[in-house]
C-alpha cells in the first residue's frame, strides 16, 4: 500500500472551520465530481448478469486534515437505452463539522457513451447551507456548447466565458468517466479532457501513478489490487486567483479497485492537498440496487 495512503490525524482552530468546510462545499463539484465520475464506469459496461434497470449505491467519507468533515452517496442507475449513463450524487456535513455548519450538494448528471467518451446531456449542481441558502447551476449541452443557467441568478458570473472557451466540453463527472474507460479500454489513466463547471473553464490531464495492494482500514472498506490515476487540473479560465489555493488543489490521486470481478474499478480512495491540510476520501460500504419486478 502506497505511504500516502494513511491519513495523518490533525486539529484545526474552530474559528476556522466554516471557512474549511464551505469551502469544500463550493468546490464539489470539480472534487466529487472526480470520485463520482469514477463510479459511473459501472454502468459504462455493466456485468454480465445486470438488469438494464440495476443500480450501484457507493458512500464515501471524505476526511480533512483528519477531521470527518463529510459523507457522500453516489447512486448509478441502470440504462433505459444502450450507452445511456444516468448519476445522483448527495453530499452533507458530518460528524463534528456538521455542529459548526449544516451544509449539503446534490448532483445529477446525464449524457450517451460514445466510443468510451461521454457525451453529457445535462448537469445539475446544487448547493445549500444555513448562511447562505440554495444555489444551482444547470448546463445544457447542444451542438457541443453549453447553456448555463444559474439560480439564483446573481451567482452567475459577470463576464460569462465565451462560447470557443466552452466548446466541446463536458462536466467534470463526465470526464472522469472518460478517464475510466480508457483505463478500462487501453489499460492506462493517459488522457486529456476539456471540463467546464459553469464558472470555470480547464483541461483534465490523467496519467498513470503506479499499480498498489491496497489493504482494508478502519477507514476503508476496500482492500485488494487498485490502480492510482493521477489528474491534474489545468486551470484555463473562470477562477479567482486570490482562492486558488483553497478551493483548487492543482492534482488529486484516485485510487480504482474492482468490487467484483464483472464490474469495472470504482474510486475506492481519492488523495488531494490544499491550504487547509491532506483532503481523503473512502469508500466505506457499497451496495447493488434493482428495480422491482
Amino acid at each position: 500500500m502506497p505511504s500516502r495512503s494513511s491519513t495523518t490525524p490533525g486539529s484545526t482552530p474552530s474559528s476556522t472551520f466554516q471557512g474549511v468546510v464551505r469551502s469544500s462545499m463550493a468546490s464539489l463539484p470539480l472534487r466529487h465530481g472526480l470520485a463520482a465520475g469514477l463510479a459511473l464506469a459501472v454502468l459504462a459496461t455493466p456485468s454480465v448478469n445486470a438488469e438494464p434497470t440495476s443500480g450501484i449505491s457507493l458512500d464515501y467519507r471524505l476526511y480533512i486534515g483528519g477531521l470527518h468533515a463529510l459523507s457522500m452517496t453516489t447512486r448509478l442507475s441502470g440504462f433505459d437505452e444502450p450507452d445511456h449513463y444516468a448519476m445522483a450524487v448527495t453530499a452533507r456535513t458530518d460528524g463534528f463539522v456538521a455542529r459548526i455548519i449544516d451544509a449539503s450538494y446534490v448532483a445529477k448528471a446525464h449524457g450517451t457513451m460514445a466510443s468510451g467518451i461521454a457525451m453529457p446531456s445535462r448537469f445539475r449542481g446544487t448547493a445549500s447551507d444555513e448562511d447562505e441558502g440554495e444555489r444551482s447551476v444547470t448546463l445544457t449541452w447542444s451542438d457541443g456548447v453549453p447553456e448555463v443557467i444559474f439560480d439564483p441568478v446573481h451567482e452567475a458570473p459577470d463576464a460569462p466565458l465565451a462560447d470557443e472557451i466552452i466548446d466541446g466540453t463536458v462536466d467534470p463527472s463526465s470526464a472522469v468517466l472518460t478517464i475510466m474507460q480508457t483505463v478500462a479500454t487501453n489499460d492506462t489513466c493517459e488522457a486529456r479532457i476539456r471540463v467546464f463547471d459553469g464558472k470555470r473553464r480547464y483541461d483534465m490531464v490523467s496519467s498513470h501513478g503506479g499499480d498498489w495492494l491496497l489493504r482494508k482500514t478502519d477507514h476503508n472498506a476496500y482492500g485488494g489490487p487498485a490502480t492510482e490515476c493521477i489528474v491534474t487540473i489545468e486551470r484555463l479560465a473562470g477562477f479567482r486567483k486570490r482562492r486558488l489555493a483553497k478551493r483548487y488543489p492543482s492534482e488529486f490521486s484516485i485510487y480504482l479497485g474492482r468490487l467484483r470481478d464483472d464490474l469495472l474499478p470504482v474510486p475506492v480512495r481519492l488523495h488531494a492537498n490544499n491550504l487547509f491540510g491532506a483532503v481523503r476520501v473512502h469508500l466505506v460500504a457499497w451496495r447493488e440496487e434493482h428495480a422491482g419486478p
